[in-house]
């Protein structure tokens, strides 16, 4: 025995031998304050119950028997006293660790990331019930086993993550790694997953915790800001071969049309000019009504040519003249009948919009004329609250739905553009032999004149 367990012993049934003979409340006081002592000095309670039995053998064993049941219950009561200390610190530890168990349970069910927790050696594991929530799973339908996340882990996925884990654990790499996984309802939705690992002083692997967060709506946004990036990029260059394409046919017309005439009329003047030659001496009126009629001709190329660069009628006249005249011209070269439903009277367009609405019109006709072998078509623009609906539909032979080729056509990126720069958006519904119907819905305060209030 330590001199501090003899010191304990000789206080204890000094203490206890006083408290026999008056059973005060002084010393049960002492007795609290032996135990709390003993507490402090890190006396555990194996030695404390030595101490006792020592005490019942030589103060309660050996008394007369007509004495020993109530020096029994004073000495219980004395050595529960001495416990007390024991007591509340052990119930303290409980309160604080039940506390970090509450704080812990409300960090895991306060996050949108999944825990997971895993021995390397033994590979137990555990999934926090958010983790099982990101997979689809109720907590009790999910067992804690590393099988059965790792095996729900999509086909093409399942080396690249696990050449990860190898290199973490092997090499020490950073281990962030965004994978495919099968949920519940059997779709597969991407994960991002992250965790650390820690090593013994072998240099060997004893735990490893990490999260995954859903990322699929992250995903998608991602390949949609891809597959428009390659859009815009393919629309720029198909923009630039079209601005090329179109000085070269305006180049054309200058020469074969305006320049054929222009020389024309420059022959017929300089017949004039030398009526020696021959040719307009006898009839001088018809030869100017010849030139008169070059003349005309010429007027009416320019007039063309600048309708094809900016359509004039839409600056005097407004939008639904302009594409009035649009599908009479678009009817009598290729024979196509356009059946319209416009509420000409519906909707105020304001200049901004015209040449936007204009342009998807004639792209969609032309689409139409070049690729879909229709022999009707209906055109709507129409006021649905509270949008202004463009609809073009045709009786060709449709595509499938998913064919990126006609969907992703250069004429309709060029519409989807022009209907985004007005907050509007584009909707296809076709199929083969179905034909082919584009709706633009477009906001109608982007599109209509603006009331002020007075």
């Amino acid at each position: 025995m330590t001199m501090q367990l003899a010191a304990l012993e000789a206080e204890y049934l000094s203490g206890l031998r006083a408290y026999l003979e008056h059973e005060g409340e002084a010393g049960l006081t002492h007795a609290y304050e032996i135990g709390r002592r003993a507490l402090s000095q890190g006396v555990g309670l194996l030695d404390i119950a030595a101490l006792h039995y020592a005490a019942l053998d030589e103060l309660v064993l050996r008394a007369p028997l007509q004495d020993r049941v109530r020096l029994a219950q004073a000495t219980a009561a004395f050595f529960n006293e001495l416990l007390a200390p024991f007591e509340l610190s052990i119930e303290g530890y409980r309160a604080a660790l039940a506390a970090s168990e509450e704080r812990f349970q409300l960090a895991v069910s306060g996050t949108t990331a999944g825990l997971w927790d895993w021995n390397p050696q033994t590979d137990a594991i555990y999934f926090s019930p958010h983790f099982k929530r990101i997979m689809g799973y109720e907590n009790h339908e999910l067992p804690n086993e590393r099988q059965a996340h790792f095996g729900a882990i999509h086909g093409d996925d399942a080396d690249r993550v696990e050449q990860a884990l190898r290199k973490h654990l092997d090499e020490r790499r950073l281990y962030d790694v965004e994978y495919r996984v099968r949920m519940k309802s059997g779709e597969f939705r991407w994960i991002q997953s992250r965790g650390q690992a820690l090593w013994n002083d072998k240099g060997e692997p004893y735990r490893m915790v990490g999260w995954i967060m859903d990322i699929t709506d992250r995903k998608r946004d991602e390949e949609a800001l891809r597959a428009s990036g390659e859009e815009l990029r393919r629309l720029s260059g198909h923009i630039q071969h079209i601005r090329e394409e179109e000085k070269a046919r305006i180049a054309r017309e200058l020469h074969d049309d305006l320049g054929q005439q222009l020389t024309a009329l420059k022959m017929a003047a300089s017949m004039l000019e030398h009526p020696g030659g021959g040719g307009y001496l006898s009839a001088p009126k018809e030869a100017f009504k010849a030139m008169y009629r070059m003349i005309d001709q010429l007027v009416d190329s320019v007039r063309r040519i600048a309708a094809d660069l900016h359509p004039v009628m839409l600056d005097d006249l407004g939008l639904i003249p302009a594409i009035d005249a649009l599908i009479d011209e678009f009817t009598a070269r290729y024979r196509i009948k356009v059946t319209r439903h416009i509420d000409a009277e519906a909707i105020a367009f304001n200049r901004e919009c015209r040449i936007d609405l204009f342009r998807m019109v004639q792209e969609a006709l032309t689409n139409i004329a070049r690729h879909s072998g229709a022999t009707e078509v209906v055109l709507d623009i129409v006021r649905e609250e509270p949008h202004c609906v463009v609809r073009v539909v045709d009786n060709g032979r449709g595509a499938a739905q998913n064919d990126r080729r006609g969907r992703h056509s250069f004429g309709l990126l060029g519409i989807r553009e022009r209907a985004a720069l007005l907050g509007g958006e584009v909707s296809i519904r076709t199929a083969p032999g179905a034909g082919f119907a584009l709706t633009a819905t477009l906001p109608l305060e982007a599109v209509e004149v603006r009331r002020e209030l007075r």
